[in-house]
């Protein structure tokens, strides 16, 4: 039996064309992939099968349902609309669990006013009258958030969806759309296609690999996995993430150099860290290339601690922050500071903080001397009369990036983040504040946005080194090429994805909205197991 990206390669492979210079060309097609990490692997299994070739274009489901245009409203933008809207009791975390809500509801195109006209429908017991009356509510407060959004000249994502569902762009050049591997495409996506098969009459196609009927040996055991065969499925119970990892990092250490190495399937992303740390042990590096983290990173780290002093000079983060090595270097350049002169200022530090138990910067930064009394100075003047994109620039000004070394792309692919992130956090006025309370007020709201962004914020970076082992999420199984393939993470509640007790959004309001819930999550993984 072939393996699901062997089968997708395959009948994608056979619409080949030869164009008027003689290259093969899939250039006609339009192919939908789950995930980057998943179109990344078909191009290069369509490069195994065909040479050199005109590449199909490849596309996420949002690329096709969410316009990306300036005008349509980010992140930034809803959560100070959501704010705005909210009144004098209005927070940005208060604001950002109501534009999450609209996120879920983006699967199907929805708003609040939508759910506002059909929830009597679909609750027909004796809580509908309460939802009725709250998504009501909520249906007001989103009219509130548009005018918000209207007055910074920004578009709903929501409204944009719609209109594009309606009459989306012209695809020049494209006669198929091809839904490649996508077990549980959302509804706005299929009610895109539709749309263009019908108004341009494309051609739609969706390849879904055979499902196979399969008795595979079955073992469950507490030992590491040894000799296995394609045809055996393991299951090796796990008390803790650290021993499911140590598990996982005996298997790959026992690889030999020329062997082949399994695919490595993490379903829940949060063990990654057990799992690289376990690894690394071994002496093997790991990566995720769909989503870093940004506060994982040495870079995001130190951003953390600048917006979390600007914002609560806060000793115990101060001490924390003029002990990094790029901060040490800096200070030391700017001060001139000796290295010995440095450890003795540390040394410094720490009496004054045992005799002083400190809560705040101010609490100890008077009350010390000499080269330690510099650093402190010289960093609340920073904090004060510098942005942070200044104050970011003045730290690495003597940073040299290598793009040969791994740890140096790393820091690239961060700092591009962080400085997209300055530029969506920091470019607003807040209109209701009077102009004299402006530029302080805007500041700390601006930090507050940037902390919950930054909180939230990954970067993806694809690993430039062979020796690298990287790893797949649960959607990416179907594309994986390996013989052998081990699947960690695999977590209650990750797999079935389920959702329990959503305030807002409990599983038979989903399904009754036509959005993705606990069935079809659960059919959806139930497919890709049996893969």
């Amino acid at each position: 039996m072939k393996k699901p990206i062997d089968e997708i390669a395959d009948r994608l492979a056979e619409r080949v064309r030869t164009d008027a210079s003689g290259a093969k060309s899939l250039g006609h097609l339009l192919v939908v992939v789950p995930t980057a990490q998943s179109g990344r692997r078909l191009r290069l299994k369509l490069a195994e099968r065909l040479g050199a070739f005109m590449s199909p274009e490849i596309r996420l489901p949002p690329q096709l349902v969410v316009p990306d245009a300036p005008e349509i409203a980010g992140r930034a933008d809803e959560l100070l609309a959501f704010r705005e809207a909210l009144g004098e009791k209005g927070s940005l975390d208060a604001a950002a669990q109501f534009s999450d809500i609209r996120g879920i509801l983006g699967a199907n195109a929805l708003s609040f006013a939508d759910v506002a006209a059909k929830v009597g429908t679909i609750l027909t017991d004796e809580v509908a009258d309460v939802e009725v009356a709250r998504w009501q509510e909520l249906a007001e407060l989103e009219r509130r958030y548009w005018a918000a959004l209207a007055t910074r000249g920004k578009k709903d994502r929501i409204v944009a969806m719609k209109e594009r569902l309606a009459d989306p762009p012209q695809l020049n050049g494209i006669e198929t759309i091809v839904l490649a591997g996508l077990l549980d495409p959302l509804p706005a996506l299929r009610s895109v296609v539709e749309t263009y098969a019908r108004r341009d009459r494309l051609e739609v196609v969706e390849l879904l690999p055979s499902i196979p009927t399969l008795n595979p040996q079955f073992s469950i055991c507490n030992s590491q996995l040894r000799n296995s065969q394609l045809s055996t499925l393991e299951i090796v119970p796990c008390a803790t993430a650290a021993s499911e990892a140590a598990e996982v990092a005996e298997i790959f250490a026992a690889v030999k150099d020329d062997e082949e190495l399994p695919a490595l399937c993490v379903a829940d992303a949060e063990v990654f860290p057990e799992i690289q740390g376990a690894l690394q042990a071994k002496g093997l590096k790991v990566h995720d290339p769909s989503r870093t983290p940004l506060v994982t990173s040495s870079l995001g780290h130190l951003v953390e601690q600048v917006v979390a002093l600007a914002r609560t000079r806060s000793y115990n983060v101060f001490s924390a922050f003029i002990r990094s090595g790029d901060v040490r270097r800096w200070l030391s350049s700017e001060l001139k500071i000796a290295p010995e002169e440095y450890v003795a200022a540390l040394t410094q530090l720490d009496n004054a903080q045992a005799k002083l138990l400190p809560e705040k910067i101010d609490d100890i930064g008077p009350k010390v001397s000499g080269k330690l009394r510099a650093i402190f100075e010289h960093v609340d003047v920073t904090l004060r009369k510098h942005g942070l994109r200044d104050i970011l620039q003045s730290v690495f000004k003597d940073h040299i990036l290598d793009e040969r070394n791994p740890d140096a792309r790393e820091f690239a692919a961060a700092a591009e983040t962080v400085n997209g992130l300055i530029d969506e956090c920091f470019a607003f006025r807040n209109r209701t504040i009077e102009q004299s309370e402006q530029s302080e007020q805007s500041n700390k709201l601006s930090l507050e946005l940037f902390a919950l962004r930054l909180r939230e914020a990954s970067y993806s970076l694809e690993p430039d080194e062979g020796d690298v082992i990287l790893t797949d999420g649960w959607l990416e199984l179907p594309f994986l090429d390996a013989d052998e393939l081990i699947v960690t993470g695999f977590n209650e509640g990750r797999v079935p994805e389920s959702v329990v007790g959503h305030a807002f959004l409990p599983d038979r309001l989903r399904r009754g909205l036509g959005l993705p819930d606990n069935e079809s999550r659960t059919v959806r993984d139930r497919t890709i197991l049996r893969l």
